[in-house]
């Protein structure tokens, strides 16, 4: 049983299908934030819609994962109001992309956007800074790296500098480290479901050689995208969807120069492949995909779909909008 006697938040993940406990969800931002600088209903009457909706499905995941037993937490929105036009900073939506439980460790960048205040409610003991003799200036974060007990794929993006800091600190815990040749976000192409069972994006990687005796599903490299063929995707440069507001020109002029960094690539997201799990049995998804929930039956585990409506807004995922602190479960070996 865990002791919450000192009111510090659990740490410890070994593998993404162990069972949850206790479990960041992202914020979005406030609409009021915006009146002062961009007041013209073009762009205020969807932004907020985007709040709203935003909130309205948090508390809805919030409620899904309260339901299966699993203690949620939230970051702040801990600005008043933005500065200037040039200092709209992302909400802290996406915790995954920006920390990463590791073991028995909580790896964070100190001045993390949002989540200076979680942060304070985790044991010394568990949290790592980032090291100030380390040559790599990326965040160590479980949407780039995925835990499959002792084995740890990451996909490391050369550019960010030398990980080996990082490196010999996972050997040092036990930990096998696989470098992976691709410099985008895992969890939007695999997801481990249970020991030796994933779903993975088709032509991303040789799952054969990466995941040896694994059985993997493989799927189409994106089939929900909703824009998908469409002029709309060549209007925006395939980087963001806001449903009904395929015309309008001033909210794309406004995203484009105000809230670049809001946005990714959506287009190269795969959303049928980021999956937040409960346990081995159950599992949350962000849409239907009958290949998916084929092979979920298949091995006995149950879907829970969680619409997030503006994930194509801000190109992310339920794994995205997730940071799992606590998961049952110690380090095991998967491997054949």
């Amino acid at each position: 049983m865990l002791d919450h006697s000192d009111n510090k938040i659990p740490i410890k993940g070994y593998a993404s299908f162990h069972p949850l406990k206790h479990c960041m969800i992202g914020r979005g931002f406030e609409p009021e934030h915006l009146k002062e600088f961009f007041p013209d209903p073009k762009i205020l009457n969807p932004m907020t819609r985007i709040a709203n909706e935003t909130e309205e499905d948090f508390l809805e995941l919030e409620s899904i994962m309260k339901k299966a037993g699993v203690q949620t937490y939230r970051p702040a929105l801990n600005m008043e109001k933005y500065e200037s036009p040039e200092k709209i900073y992302r909400p802290p939506i996406t915790p995954r992309d920006h920390l990463g439980v590791i073991g028995e460790k909580l790896y964070a960048v100190k001045y993390a956007q949002g989540y200076s205040e979680v942060l304070k409610k985790v044991s010394k003991e568990n949290l790592v800074i980032r090291p100030a003799d380390t040559k790599y200036t990326g965040t160590i974060d479980t949407s780039r790296i995925l835990r499959a007990g002792k084995d740890l794929y990451w996909g490391f993006d050369p550019n960010y500098g030398d990980p080996s800091t990082y490196v010999e600190m996972f050997k040092k815990d036990g930990f096998r480290v696989h470098l992976l040749p691709k410099d985008y976000h895992f969890d939007g192409v695999l997801s481990f479901l249970k020991p030796r069972v994933a779903i993975a994006v088709a032509e991303v990687q040789d799952y054969s050689k990466t995941l040896p005796g694994w059985e993997v599903e493989l799927i189409d490299d994106n089939p929900s995208l909703p824009f998908r063929g469409t002029k709309f995707k060549e209007y925006i440069k395939g980087r963001w969807w806001i449903k009904g507001e395929e015309h309008n020109e001033t909210l794309a002029y406004f995203i484009d120069k105000w809230l670049s960094d809001w946005v990714g690539y959506v287009s190269e997201s795969v959303f049928d492949a980021n999956m937040t799990s409960i346990d081995e049995h159950t599992v949350i998804v962000n849409n239907y995909n009958k290949k998916v929930f084929d092979f979920l039956a298949k091995h006995k585990i149950e879907p829970i779909i969680f619409n997030f409506r503006h994930r194509w807004f801000y190109d992310g995922g339920v794994n995205c909008v997730t940071q799992d602190f606590y998961r049952e479960g110690q380090m095991e070996d998967y491997s054949v």
